[in-house]
């Protein structure tokens, strides 16, 4: 113990250079740290606090530039290990994985000891829950300071939707999870859902408080002068000729012209074009928990329905619509072979990556977007949805209880649970368009009017400022309550002390975590 404590002293020693007088505030994620993008909102909020900040994960896609340039923050990238695939037979899988997290483990643990110097909080996303939680919970014992997990979901339902609920492996890593996050000083939660469940199911011990995701101020709706200079860059029209045969799907782009806008000179305003398709956008990881298919099936329908109705009638009742997908992930590559093989007409989809500039400003153009995200545990939500709402677009989003508390249906989006209801949606919103009436009528508008009133008046920076900020400036200085080996928390909300069950009259729980959050502040 002796030993243990004194290599903790001498891993806490700062560094020879540090930034005087800025506190310390880690973030540790196993994963692509550009592709996360909740823990670099949370990195430019401990920035602009005031903190000095270390982010540890790996080296992937390409970071923002205003992060990557400040001098304030340092990354730490790990060696990514090959993935363990799941095509792999049981047995071969079941051997490979363990090895892969003890060696992981092993890089963690050194990395966060001996490369960053000892900060007063360290952030940890979850999941992956294996082998973060066990390490980041010792090194933080040895360095005593305080742990903050930021639950975006659950390890054990994402491994149980690969390998299924009763899988040993499930099981153990449920088990896990129970016992390393069982106790930290903060636990940040996506959803009000996680926080009732952190509290009543698994009797988490800390402070639990919900920050949900709020979209940065950088995404926003375009005007139309944006939309056609931005579209002049991108050109839809060239991955539509690359990753399409549909050559009559396009409207001719002359000078002045982009794929959704023109201009009648140079120098002139734009306008949309009459003729121009439905831009809706998707953004996917490829992974199970996003049943693709269901798009795909919506839109053949959609496209029978336009070839029926549209028939030799002057003028198409039923919009082509272009879906533009991004992301990156496993079933890609399925996906985009089972859509070279659908014969539509009105309907196009394209693929593409686009960098953490483009991606705000294509979500800013557009007419609709769709999230199909599942959720593994119930009780997560799509970060997707997120940026969509705060670009002011509205979503038609796969439906599932705890969506309720991001998208209000018929209000800020529509949810749909098969495909036949996603498709007399996009029927429904795409008569007729662009508009046979002026547009304040309209329901796109009517809900991005809604979301300019309500979800984007709460950006991330406020919210974080609100929820998370006042949490750490309070922060006890004496550790040792907090710890993963300390008899009690700093902070302890008691199951036994609330009336109400897990199941039972939800406002007075929300009121409840609302009054905790105001007397620790």
């Amino acid at each position: 113990m002796v030993l243990f404590r004194f290599i903790g002293y001498l891993a806490s020693r700062p560094p020879k250079v540090s930034a005087i007088g800025k506190q310390g505030f880690c973030l540790v994620v196993l994963g692509d740290i550009g592709h996360s993008p909740r823990m670099l909102l949370h990195a430019r909020s401990a920035l602009n606090a005031g903190y000095k900040v270390d982010v540890i994960g790996y080296k992937g896609s390409r970071l923002p530039e205003d992060l990557e340039s400040n001098p304030s923050i340092h990354f730490h990238y790990m060696t990514e290990l090959p993935r363990v695939s799941e095509s792999l037979p049981r047995v071969l899988y079941y051997l490979f994985a363990p090895i892969k997290a003890v060696l992981l483990a092993f890089q963690l643990f050194y990395v966060a000891m001996f490369s960053v110097a000892a900060p007063e909080v360290y952030v940890v996303q979850n999941p992956p829950s294996i082998p973060t939680l066990h390490v980041m919970q010792i090194v933080n014992w040895l360095k005593q300071r305080h742990l903050v997990i930021d639950w975006h979901n659950y390890g054990s339902t994402v491994v149980g939707h690969r390998l299924g609920q009763r899988s040993i492996f499930t099981k153990l890593v449920a088990l896990y999870e129970k016992i390393w996050g069982y106790k930290a000083t903060i636990h940040i939660t996506v959803s009000r859902a996680m926080a009732r469940e952190l509290l009543y199911k698994f009797e988490k011990r800390g402070k639990i408080t919900t920050l949900y995701d709020r979209a940065p101020e950088h995404f926003r709706q375009l005007t139309v002068d944006e939309v056609h200079n931005f579209h002049e860059e991108l050109k839809l029209e060239t991955l539509v000729k690359k990753q399409t045969l549909n050559s009559d799907f396009l409207p001719k782009i002359g000078a002045n012209q982009t794929l959704l806008t023109e201009k009648k000179t140079a120098s002139g305003p734009a306008t949309f074009r009459a003729d121009r398709p439905v831009l809706i956008i998707s953004s996917t990881s490829w992974t199970a928990d996003e049943d693709f298919q269901i798009l795909l099936d919506a839109a053949k329908q959609y496209d029978d329905l336009a070839k029926l109705e549209n028939g030799n009638k002057a003028g198409s009742i039923y919009r082509k619509l272009l879906f533009v997908i991004t992301g990156k992930g496993p079933l890609k590559q399925h996906y985009e072979e089972v859509i070279s093989k659908m014969a539509l007409e009105n309907v196009v989809f394209v693929t593409t990556w686009l960098s953490a500039e483009d991606y705000p400003l294509l979500l800013g153009s557009a007419d609709l977007g769709v999230s199909l995200h599942t959720s593994t545990s119930g009780v997560d939500l799509p970060m997707k949805v997120v940026d969509m709402f705060g670009c002011a677009l509205p979503v038609c989003a796969y439906k599932y209880p705890t969506l309720s508390e991001l998208v209000v249906a018929k209000s800020n989006g529509l949810v749909f649970e098969n495909a036949g209801e996603l498709k007399s949606q996009f029927a429904h919103l795409f008569k007729n368009f662009p508009l046979d009436k002026p547009e304040t009528q309209t329901q796109l508008e009517g809900m991005r009017r809604v979301l300019r009133n309500s979800f984007q008046l709460t950006r991330w920076s406020e919210n974080w400022n609100e929820m998370l900020l006042p949490l750490l400036k309070n922060l006890d200085k004496t550790w040792a309550d907090s710890q993963m080996f300390a008899e009690r928390p700093v902070y302890t909300l008691n199951p036994q002390d609330i009336a109400a069950p897990l199941e039972d009259d939800l406002e007075d729980d929300d009121q409840l975590l609302d009054d905790e959050a105001e007397a620790d502040k």
